[in-house]
């Protein structure tokens, strides 16, 4: 009997080392998707050359492998109707998808930020939106989609920062911005809902990491981390629990 199991974690083992030949990191840059969150897992992620030692197991490999895939789906998807509707459109006259930039590769200098960007559609009337996917299980899905008594009190703000950074780089590179969306995907049901993110999200975004750099330059000068300050190290307390880079966390002072 071959192993099943083991030859699929091999081989989800092999497609990360092969993104990572195509897609050489620049750890000098901070990652746009880590918007919002610890600023000290931040630093030691970005400013220290040291790698993580907390890492998920292969069982959670797999698991972010579906996510992966649903993302690929999804985009793979959102370009097969764009070009078989574009035409269509056209002689009809109707609104269409006139481009879309999937995995957009955004730089944001002044505040030293880089990302992927999993969509960004430009329509036949210029409006350009910018969407990310997200899929999660049904018990997160509940807290965001259920019932009001079911839904979390105090939220994470951390995905919406993460859409609004990416729709601050597009702003300025496009001239414009008309809608951030974020597009979740129940991994157990297969439900998807759409959410309309406010704008407003953006200059809380780059005040987020205007703050990282100038608290990130302290540290450097005095050769240590950040300090740990509720609401920025960490932002959220459970954060601590999935840090890859826990253990440099609490060797240091």
């Amino acid at each position: 009997m071959i192993k099943i199991e083991e030859i699929y974690s091999n081989y989800i083992d092999h497609l990360s080392e092969e993104w990572k030949k195509n897609n050489p990191s620049d750890k000098k840059m901070y990652r746009a998707s880590s918007s919002g969150m610890c600023s000290r897992k931040i630093f030691i992620e970005t400013c220290l050359d040291v790698e993580p030692t907390n890492l998920p197991n292969r069982k959670t490999f797999r698991i972010f492998r579906l996510g992966q895939i649903i993302h690929e789906d999804l985009q793979n998807a959102i370009e097969l109707d764009s070009k078989r509707k574009r035409k269509e459109a056209k002689e009809k006259e109707n609104i269409y998808i006139r481009e879309n930039f999937i995995e957009k590769y955004i730089e944001i200098p002044e505040i030293n930020v880089r990302g992927y960007i999993d969509l960004v559609v430009r329509m036949s009337d210029d409006k350009v939106y910018v969407y990310d996917f997200k899929s999660i299980a049904s018990y997160p899905y509940k807290l965001k989609f259920g019932r009001k008594a079911n839904r979390e009190t105090d939220p994470s703000i951390h995905q919406e920062m993460q859409l609004s950074i990416y729709g601050h780089a597009i702003r300025e590179e496009f001239g414009r911005l008309d809608g951030l969306f974020l597009v979740y995907y129940n991994k157990d049901t297969s439900m998807i809902r759409t959410t309309e993110v406010s704008m407003d999200y953006i200059d809380h975004s780059v005040d987020f990491w205007y703050g990282v750099n100038r608290i990130h330059k302290q540290a450097k000068a005095l050769d240590t981390l950040p300090p740990f300050l509720d609401g920025v190290s960490p932002v959220k307390k459970w954060e601590c629990s999935y840090c890859n880079y826990k253990d440099y966390c609490e060797e240091r002072p």
